[in-house]
């Protein structure tokens, strides 16, 4: 599988191939629910870019892993993305993100925080809120920080 990602050095195969180890492809009647397992997982994912109390992350390790079990051309997809492979391979095999990464991580987490919380009727869902945001944002700081 060639890659297009320079954030990870040509690392990308390695990791798909690393999520295939094992077992391998599942046999054909459980490839369609896995390959729509990982279509709803990618969607979710991509949902969760912009609505705070949904991760994207999980979603996106979800869908590489379905995909990984199910179809090499949707992995091939996913993990050559422009937006979305970087992400998971710097994640995945480099065990960090770039500085470029962690601020639109933050950004994004902190805009659509910001706004459930005004919009939240509850002060302790708003504390909730605060705090899961807070955690969040703690766990992406202490990752290790690759170059851009």
């Amino acid at each position: 599988m060639s890659t297009n990602c320079n954030d990870c050095a040509g690392k990308c195969p390695d990791v798909a191939d690393k999520l295939e180890q094992g077992s391998g492809l599942v046999s054909a009647p459980l490839r369609p629910l896995l390959i729509l397992l990982g279509g709803v997982s990618i969607v979710l994912g991509s949902i969760g870019i912009f609505i705070p109390m949904l991760p994207t992350v999980p979603f996106l390790l979800l869908a590489a892993w379905s995909f990984s079990r199910s179809s090499p051309k949707l992995r091939a997809w996913l993990f050559e993305h422009p937006r979305l492979g970087p992400y998971l391979c710097n994640f995945l095999q480099r065990k960090g993100l770039t500085r470029t990464q962690l601020h639109r991580c933050l950004l994004g987490k902190w805009a659509g925080i910001s706004l459930a919380i005004y919009l939240a009727p509850i002060m302790a869902v708003k504390v909730g809120l605060f705090l899961i945001a807070t955690s969040v944002s703690i766990y992406l700081l202490r990752l290790k920080r690759l170059a851009d």
